[in-house]
C-alpha cells in the first residue's frame, strides 16, 4: 500500500471523487497510475473536494504491484499527471492503511480578495468581496463553534450506500480549530475538524463574512447554529477560494 500527498488546482475538475462523463482528481490520478505500471489501481482520496476546490495537502492511497521504486514511480507519475495534478510525495504505508477512514481530521483553507476592486490574477484562488471586513467579529463569531455541536445548519450529510441503499450519515461534527486573520489584500480562514459535512466550510465562512461586513451580530451565528435550519446560513461562498490544506492521522 503506498501513500502519497497530491497538490492540484481544482479549477478543471469537478471534485475529487470520480465522475461518470466528468473530469475528475481521482480519475486522473488513476489513469496515469495505469500507464506508468500498466495496471488499474483504486485510489482513495481523505477529503472528497467538491468541483472547483483546490488542494495543498490532499493525502491518497492505493495499491500497486509495479516493481518500480517509490521515488522513480513518483517522478514517472508527475511526468505523466496534467499540469494542474503534482504528486509532492510517495511512501510505503502500513498494510490497510486508508487515506479516507483513517484521517483523524481535516483542515481547510479558504481565501478572500477583500478589495474595492477584483483581481485577475487571483480570480480562480479566492473570493471577492469589496466591503470592508473586522476579523475581531468574525473571530469572536467563529469561536462559538468550536467543539462538538450538530452542523445541520451549515452542511448537508454524506450519503453512503449500503446493500444498494443509498443513507445519509448524521450530522454531528467537531470543530477543532477556527479562525480568521487579515494579510491585506487577503483575509483567510482556517477550520479543521475531525469531518465536515458537504459545502459546511463554505456555509460557514459565508455566514461569518456577514458578520465581518456588519450586516449580523457574532452572536447570531450562535441562533443559527441551534435552528438547524440550512436556510439560515451562508449564502456559501464560492468553491474557488476553498483548499484542503492539512489531514492528520
Amino acid at each position: 500500500m503506498l501513500r502519497g500527498t497530491v497538490q492540484y488546482d481544482g479549477t478543471a475538475y469537478a471534485g475529487f471523487q470520480i465522475q461518470a462523463n466528468a473530469s475528475t482528481v481521482q480519475g486522473a490520478l488513476e489513469e496515469a497510475i495505469a500507464r506508468v505500471t500498466g495496471s488499474f489501481s483504486r485510489v482513495t482520496g481523505a477529503g472528497r473536494t467538491d468541483a472547483g476546490v483546490h488542494a495543498r495537502g490532499q493525502v491518497i492511497s492505493f495499491g500497486s504491484a509495479t516493481h518500480l521504486s517509490n521515488e522513480v514511480l513518483l517522478r514517472a507519475l508527475n511526468a505523466t499527471l496534467p499540469d494542474d495534478i503534482v504528486l509532492l510525495e510517495l511512501d510505503e504505508a502500513e498494510p490497510g492503511f486508508n487515506a479516507r477512514y483513517d484521517a483523524r481530521s481535516r483542515a481547510y483553507e479558504y481565501v478572500v480578495y477583500n478589495a474595492k476592486l477584483p483581481s485577475p490574477f487571483w480570480r480562480r484562488y479566492s473570493y471577492h468581496v469589496p466591503e470592508d471586513l473586522d476579523t475581531e467579529r468574525m473571530s469572536a463569531a467563529l469561536q462559538v463553534l468550536l467543539g462538538e455541536h450538530d452542523f445541520a445548519a451549515f452542511g448537508m450529510p454524506m450519503e453512503h450506500t449500503r446493500e444498494g441503499v443509498s443513507v445519509r450519515g448524521g450530522t454531528v461534527r467537531t470543530l477543532h480549530e477556527a479562525r480568521c486573520w487579515a494579510a491585506r489584500p487577503f483575509v483567510y480562514f482556517y477550520l479543521e475538524a475531525n469531518a465536515f459535512l458537504r459545502h459546511m466550510v463554505r456555509q460557514v465562512v459565508g455566514t461569518v463574512l456577514r458578520v465581518g461586513s456588519g450586516r449580523l451580530s457574532p452572536g447570531t451565528v450562535v441562533e443559527i447554529l441551534h435552528s438547524r435550519r440550512i436556510a439560515a446560513s451562508g449564502p456559501a461562498v464560492p468553491a474557488h477560494g476553498l483548499y484542503l490544506v492539512k489531514v492528520t492521522y
